[in-house]
């Protein structure tokens, strides 16, 4: 609800009448408008394992 009610500016009634999936399209989309971007994942066993060689 805080998503909801701060950022997307919703009153109470748009927010209780609108379905999860319609919520989750417009965080998306408020997301990408404002530089909100999906983090990269971390690094895979073969990266980690080349970070612990160099730096032990």
């Amino acid at each position: 609800m805080k998503g909801a009610f701060g950022a997307l500016h919703w009153t109470p009634e748009v927010f209780w009448r609108s379905t999860l999936t319609e919520y989750m399209m417009a965080i998306e989309g408020f997301n990408a408008l404002n530089g909100g971007e999906k983090k990269d994942s971390g690094p895979s066993d073969e990266d980690m394992a080349a970070l612990l060689a160099k730096y032990g």
